[in-house]
C-alpha cells in the first residue's frame, strides 16, 4: 500500500487576558498588540510563559498533498 502525503495546516489560539489603562478601547488594543508582536520578535523568550492558564486550543486541516515528483 502506496502511504498518501498530507500537509496539516495547524492553527494555535492562545487566550488570556491583560488589564490595560488607556483613553479609549482601540488604543489599549493597539497597546497590547505592540506589546505581543515585540515580545514575539524575541526568539530567545519562551511565549508559552505568558499564557499559563489554559493550554491553547488547537485546530488542523489536512490536505492531500501533490508531490510533483511523482
Amino acid at each position: 500500500m502506496k502511504r498518501k502525503k498530507y500537509k496539516v495546516r495547524i492553527k494555535l489560539i492562545f487566550e488570556t487576558y491583560m488589564n490595560h489603562s488607556q483613553g479609549s478601547m482601540k488604543k489599549a488594543e493597539e497597546d497590547v498588540k505592540r506589546v505581543l508582536l515585540n515580545y514575539l520578535k524575541d526568539k530567545k523568550l519562551n511565549i508559552l510563559s505568558l499564557f499559563e492558564e489554559k493550554p491553547p486550543h488547537i485546530v488542523c486541516k489536512a490536505e492531500k498533498y501533490e508531490d510533483k515528483d511523482d
